[in-house]
This record gives structure tokens, sequence and C-alpha cells, in this order.
């Protein structure tokens, strides 16, 4: 037994070792791709878990009968009550005496009630439920949240709470199902218990190993037919098991099926345990966002005296907006008095790390967490102290701020009081928890009917959040009512601009996904920038204020490069700046902003923000990754025209963490 003890003992160690070391943290929007095993790790679950239940499994089980008040013998033989005499004189005929038998029964075995053999079948029926919606329920959506942590706003106590909630009714549900299908017929039963242990192994199966080439579930438009080869090993493996599990039900029969059902069952919900603790010691060094709400208080303030705004319209492409604008004469009327700079070249890729770079001007380089540096980098920030310094107002509507540390009471309109999931939103909260569990679970031919869009979340916090979309800030634009101020004021607004999914007609309405373009969502763009300057001039403080409009990077729709998306949109107007819509070509790269923002707070004109002038040669550095593998970041240099990616030169220099 000791031998025994220690080798369990082995098992579990190794195992637990190896999901520490195989489990994949991301921190960039949400990847579906969250836990990746080792084979070494699956032979160890095996071996471990076969171990253990070959134990203990008896003892499991006889805990449950009892409390159901079960008999634990059912449908087994059972050793007759007559006691049998034999004549040792009588050798070559045996002679049976019977001394006592239970007369009461026909075979001396007592009838059981029906009501009493429902309840004994609804046992492996009880087993997959209670497996299958911990599954389903708890583990998927908290391993999400484990490895993902620093994309979502909540805390896993918020989270946990629904789930929990999610599970009280999923389970009675399921087992309805059951017990209806045992009272309508017993080979019903015995059909829809094979089919549900099948689909619990196929999905487990799915939704934990293969998953490594899904999309991420940001809401774009997913073209699924370059999945066929994925379609046809999900095939395969449907096949297998269900083949697997017909040879064993041949084999054992009904009733030996039951017990190879809950012994199935218990396997997988310990090997998701194992697997979600794994998950959650993996995200303790993690460090994670304060709570707090980025609110639309103070959205329309307008300062009677300077007011400074940045209007970040996300994933707008210069390169593309100039071909889209020459078919659009009216934008240089709508944009007069800005100047535009196509020649641009942007840091990052994507918005996590663009973000705190426009806001502070500090590189990141892989040399810490990035929650850590991020705070830090809006703490330390050199532009905005200076804006604090000289009397300004602030306020950050960045639905999605990556923020860890105490000092976010600076800015007007977050707040980081009480902050909770908004009551009327737990329903919904759930329904899309469940949309993004089925996104990874189910077979790929189901997958794209799943419409998953985890920017969704932001809505539901706390109170009157600020969300990204396009149409929200759009109609707030129109319907809001400006607050006038006599204090300085400055507002950074990020929305969805040109993103994916392209949803937006030329008139910021909403439009089904396979009618949208990325061109008609950059008419959509400019629609909310000239409605945000027209709500300025109405206010009267169009004059007194110096307007940035902005993309965090570029885009190349049809692309599948990241090295494409390094020349955003980028116009400027100074203070009490006037002149013909006006397109600059100096070669201007993000690490000019910090200088630039301190010549336009000393009253410049966009011309007179950089250095650069059109006709210079400069090399522009550029930090490249791949989307979702944030660890490695890679250097490049632009020494040409911003949009011309071929002739982007790689430095060399690569920063790990």
């Amino acid at each position: 037994m000791r031998k025994i003890c220690k080798k369990l003992l082995r098992y579990v160690y190794f195992l637990t070792a190896f999901l520490f070391l195989f489990t994949i943290n991301v921190n960039a929007y949400i990847d579906p791709s969250v836990m990746t095993y080792a084979i070494q790790a699956l032979a160890g679950i095996a071996i471990a878990l076969g171990t253990f239940f070959g134990l203990y499994w008896r003892k499991i089980r006889k805990p449950v009968l009892r409390f159901f008040n079960l008999d634990e013998t059912a449908g087994k033989e059972e050793e007759s009550d007559e006691l049998v005499y034999f004549d040792p004189s009588v050798m070559k005929e045996e002679r049976k005496i019977i001394i006592r038998k239970d007369f009461k029964t026909k075979d001396g075995v007592k009838p059981k009630g029906k009501i009493r053999t429902i309840l004994e079948d609804m046992i492996p029926a009880l087993f997959i439920t209670l497996s299958g919606c911990f599954m389903v329920c708890i583990y998927a959506p908290l391993d999400l949240y484990f490895t993902n942590k620093t994309e979502f706003w909540y805390n896993s106590a918020t989270l946990s709470a629904q789930l929990f909630r999610m599970f009280g009714y999923a389970v009675p549900a399921v087992l309805l199902v059951y017990l209806v299908s045992r009272l309508i017929s017993k080979k019903l039963y015995n059909g829809v218990l094979f089919i549900t242990l099948t689909a619990f192994i196929c999905s487990y199966i799915q939704g934990n190993f293969r998953i490594a080439n899904l999309p991420a579930m940001d809401g774009r438009a997913i073209d699924w037919s370059v999945f066929g080869t994925e379609n046809i090993i999900t095939l395969i493996i449907w096949i297998i098991v269900t083949g697997l599990l017909v040879t064993v039900y041949r084999f054992v029969k009904a009733k030996g099926f039951k017990s190879v059902a809950e012994v199935v069952s218990c396997v997988l919900l310990v090997v998701c345990t194992i697997s979600l603790i794994s998950s959650y010691m993996g995200s303790c060094h993690i460090v994670k966002e304060s709570e707090f709400v980025t609110s639309t208080d103070h959205e329309l303030d307008v300062s009677d005296t300077e007011n400074f705004y940045i209007l970040v319209l996300d994933a707008l492409d210069a390169d593309t907006y100039r071909t889209v604008s020459e078919s659009h004469p009216e934008y240089q009327e709508w944009f007069s008095d800005f100047t535009f700079f196509p020649n641009t070249t942007s840091l990052y890729p994507f918005t996590s790390h663009a973000i705190p770079h426009i806001l502070s001007g500090i590189v990141y380089e892989n040399e810490r967490d990035f929650t850590e540096f991020a705070t830090e980098a809006l703490d330390q920030s050199p532009f905005l102290n200076t804006l604090e310094k000289q009397g300004y107002h602030m306020g950050i509507y960045e639905p999605d701020l990556i923020y860890g540390g105490d000092q976010l009471k600076r800015f007007d309109n977050i707040q980081t009081d009480n902050i909770h999931l908004n009551p009327e939103a737990k329903n919904t909260f759930v329904k899309e928890q469940m949309k993004m569990v089925l996104f990874k679970y189910l077979p790929y031919c189901f997958k794209k009917y799943i419409d998953c869009d985890t920017n969704i979340f932001t809505s539901m916090k706390g109170s009157n959040p600020f969300t990204p979309y396009n149409r929200d800030f759009y109609l707030d634009l129109q319907n809001g009512e400006v607050k006038h101020i006599h204090d300085k004021n400055f507002r950074f607004y990020h929305v969805e601009g040109a993103h994916v999914p392209f949803k937006y007609d030329a008139d910021v309405n909403y439009i089904p996904y396979e009618q949208g373009s990325y061109e008609q969502n950059i008419e959509a763009s400019m629609k909310v920038a000239d409605t945000f300057l027209k709500k300025l001039k109405d206010a009267g403080v169009y004059e007194k204020s110096t307007i940035i409009i902005m993309a965090d990077h570029g885009y190349q729709a049809g692309s599948e490069s990241n090295l494409d998306r390094f020349n955003p949109l980028l116009m400027i107007k100074g203070f009490n700046e006037t002149h013909e819509y006006t397109v600059n070509e100096a070669p201007i790269s993000y690490l000019d902003l910090p200088e630039a923002y301190n010549r336009l707070l000393d009253h410049k004109t966009a011309a007179e923000c950089f250095d650069a002038k059109e006709g210079d040669q400069r090399d522009r550095r550029i930090l490249y990754f791949v989307y979702l593998q944030e660890d490695l970041i890679q250097e490049y240099i632009q020494d040409g025209y911003a949009s011309d990616y071929e002739n982007l030169k790689p430095t060399g220099n690569e920063y790990r963490r």
C-alpha cells in the first residue's frame, strides 16, 4: 500500500509540474488558445487518475449511493440465500436438502419499486451532468479568465458568482432531460446517455487540444472556409471516440456502460479541476489591473479658455484613408485647418502597446510585466504631468485602459469606488460567457454560428461606462449636452474607428458584417470625427482647441502580416490655427509625439510640431511582434516612405520576456 501511495504522489507531482510548465499566458485581446498540454502531461493525467480511481472508485461511489438510499448491488448477480447439505454417504448422486429459503420473493430476490429503479438508472446521468456542467459553466470560463486576466475588467469573484449561478440553473435542466428520456423509454435513455458521453469527451478534446488555429474572439469577421482541415480533423475525432464507445458498449452491455460513463465523467472532472488550479497558479504572477470604470462622466466638457483633444480612431490606416478621401472631396471642408501627415509611422502594431505609448511617450521593450509598465507609464507620463501642472482638467475615455495603480482620481471620468457588474447586465454577462465557451468547445462547423465579441463586456461595467463603439460615441455627440467649464480641459477619446468587424456604413449605421468593408468603416470614422468637430464649433470653443485626430496603428484589409500596420492616420490642428486642408509629407514617427504635444501646448501650429520636414530622409524605429505573441518584440527601421513596407529593415535587436 505504501508503494502505491508513493507512486500516486509521484504521478501527481509530475502532472502538476507539467501543467505549470506548459500553461501559456496571453496578454493581448482574447485568445481561445489558452491551454497547451504536452504529451507527457496527458500521460501523467492518465496514469495518475487510473491509479486513483482503481484504488478509490468504490469508496467514492458508495457515499453517493447511500445518499440517495440506492442499492449498490443493483444489476449484479447475488448469491442464493439457500443453505445446501450434501450427503457424503451418497457419492454418485448429490442430494440437496434445503435448510432455509426466503419464500417472500421469486428466486429469493426482492423486487425493486419503479421509482427506485429509475433513480438507480439516473446515477450515471448525474455524474455526466455534474462533470459536463462543471466543464462548461465553471472550468472553461475561469480558465479563459486566468489565462487572459489583463483583458477583462472584472475579477474572479465577480465572475465566479455568475458562473455558479449558471451552474445552478444548468444542472437541474440537464437532469430533467435525462429523467424525461428515462420515463419515456429505457432504450431512449441509454441512447441519450451514449450521445451525451460522446459529446462530453469530444468537446473536451476539441476545447483543449484543437484550438491552436482559432482566431481571437474580438468580433472580427472570420473566413471559416480556411478551416477545412480542422473540420476534417474534428470529424475524425468524433468518429474515433464514437467507435471506441460503441466497442465498449458492445463489450460491457448497457449495465456496464453506465459504470464506464461514471468513471469517465469523474476522470474528466478531476482533470479539469487540476488544469484549473494550474491556470490559476500560472496567472498569480500577472499584475492585475486596478478595478475602475471608464465612465462617460464629463464626456462633453469644454473649456472657455483652452482645450486639448486627442481622438484616436482605432486601426485607421493613413494610406487607405488617402485613397478613400479621393472620392470624398467634402473631407477637405470637414477638416479644414488640419494638416494631414500621411508619411507617419507608429511604434507598435497593436492597441495594447500603442495607447500607453501615445499617452506617455515611454517605450516598452519587454523588460517587465506589461500591466506594471503601463501603470508606471501613465503615472509618470511627462505629457499628462505637464497638463496637470498647467491646471488642465483631464479625462481619458479609453474603455480598455490597462492600469494597476492608484492615481486614477486625477481623471474626471474614471470611477474607482464600488466597481461592480451592472445588475441589469447579469443575464447578458452569463450569455456572453457561454458564447466564449461554445466558440472554444464546439466543432468547427458550428463555431461560425457563434457571434462572439468580448468587447461587449465593457458595457456591463458599473454604471454609465464609456463604450468604444462608433455608433455610441456618435449618438453621444449628437444628443449629449455640452458643459462649459472655465479651467483648461484635456480629453482623450479612443473609439473603434476602422477596426474589425466592418459593421458600419458611411452614416455610422449598423450593417451586417458581410455587407461591410474596411473603406466603409473609414467613412464612418470620418463621419464621427466631423460630428465631433461640429460639436466643438457649435459650443464656440473650436478656435480655442488643439485637436489631434489619429490612429493607434495602421491596417491593411485582407493582409495576414502584422508588418503592414505601421502607417497610422495623423491629422493636427493647433490653437487658433486656420487654413485650408493641408497635406504634409514630412517623415514623422510616433516617437516625435511628446515634443509635438509640448509645442502644441505652447500654441505652435501643426507644421511647427515636428523637426522633420518634407523631403527629409530619416530612420524611423518600429517594434514588431506577432499577434498574441508579445513575449518577442523585434526591432525594424523604416528609412523610406511609411507605407512602403517592403523597405522595412530588421536591425537584429530582439526584446524577450
